[in-house]
């Protein structure tokens, strides 16, 4: 009788679970590295936003502070602002209220406006400072005449 090699149907079994089990151990990885990206990214911006939102309470604070030591609001604006490195833009409006405009990344500003004596807050947000180019080209065939 010939020594034959069988490969029964359990081995086969065998190689496909293992063949399965490394695509998908793959996959896993891969998905974990692009969540580790995204949650690394998530972190910065929430850090930068929080460094900012820091910034402009220690404006208010300091913009506050010098009105109440009889600064005019020209004068305490521009003593709180000096004491930031952060700060994009100050100044007062026609109606008198005080702006502060503190840098973030990605072309983000957050605005805070006080009124002339600080006792109020009339806003405090975050806008879009730079206009988005977007491609909206998609290179389509158009025949003979190319794209």
């Amino acid at each position: 009788m010939k020594n034959r090699i069988s490969i029964g149907i359990s081995s086969i079994v065998l190689i496909f679970m293992i063949l399965c089990l490394s695509v998908f151990s793959l996959l896993s990885l891969s998905d974990a590295k692009t969540a580790l990206s995204f949650a690394e990214r998530h972190a910065d911006a929430v850090r930068i936003y929080y460094e900012a939102d820091a910034n402009g309470q220690q404006f208010i604070r300091d913009f506050r502070q010098a009105v109440a030591d009889g600064q005019d609001a020209q004068t305490a604006m521009d003593t709180a602002a000096g004491q930031l490195f952060t700060i994009r833009q100050t100044g007062i409006t026609e109606s008198g209220s005080v702006l502060c405009d503190i840098s973030l990344a990605n072309g983000q500003t957050l605005r805070v406006e006080l009124s002339d004596d600080g006792s109020d807050i009339l806003s405090y947000y975050i806008y879009n400072d730079q206009e988005y180019d977007l491609d909206t080209h998609l290179p389509v065939f158009g025949g003979a005449d190319g794209f």
